[in-house]
């Protein structure tokens, strides 16, 4: 009885780590920036206004970006650009997170498959986010110096795909994380019984 609930701790804590580092994280980010404060004045508090470009699952094109650009107005242009520059370093608390609750999960289980299933999609990760992110500031940059005119549609397309890949496979890495806490799980049921069995 007492593994059984060992385990299920274990488990509560796999799946929360990265889950409570994504939320609090991005608000910590968001409020350290002012973006916050810049979308809560824009909207006058309400809910309602554009998503931002780092949480859209189906990518971004050129008009989308100068549309929610525009809409930012100048105060919410400092703030986003702040907000990008500090997300930079978001990877490394989310990917820490999410490694760290696979490697758990990965060892409880006794290493079932090569690390490398874990370790090269969080890089893929790391780097579709640091890419989305660069190419995001130098246009946000390039956007204001043009007098809030064009950016530059090739490096959209490249930094939506980065966006797009980012929020996927960190979906799906979160997806297989649970799988593999309900296999811990199940596992350690199935041998409890089968131990009361015996008994």
């Amino acid at each position: 009885m007492h593994i059984m609930a060992d385990k299920r701790f274990t488990a509560l804590l796999a799946l929360g780590l990265p889950m409570a580092v994504l939320l609090c994280g991005n608000d910590m980010l968001s409020g350290a920036s002012g973006r916050t404060a810049a979308l809560c004045q824009l909207t006058d508090g309400k809910q309602d206004h554009p998503r931002p470009l780092n949480q859209r699952w189906f990518g971004y094109g050129a008009d989308a970006v100068q549309d929610y650009w525009s809409w930012l107005k100048p105060a919410g242009r400092r703030a986003e650009e702040a907000f990008l520059a500090l997300d930079l370093l978001f990877p490394f608390l989310y990917g820490g997170a999410l490694a760290a609750s696979l490697g758990w999960i990965w060892m409880t289980l006794g290493r079932p498959f090569h690390p490398a299933w874990i370790i090269a999609p969080l890089v893929v990760i790391t780097m579709a986010d640091w890419l989305e992110n660069l190419i995001q500031l130098a246009q946000l940059r390039h956007y204001v110096s043009s007098n809030e005119q064009s950016v530059q549609s090739l490096w959209i397309q490249l930094s939506s795909l980065a966006t797009i890949i980012k929020l996927w496979i960190a979906s799906g890495l979160y997806v297989s994380l649970a799988g593999l806490v309900l296999k811990m799980l199940l596992t350690f049921s199935g041998r409890r019984l089968a131990s009361d069995a015996v008994e």
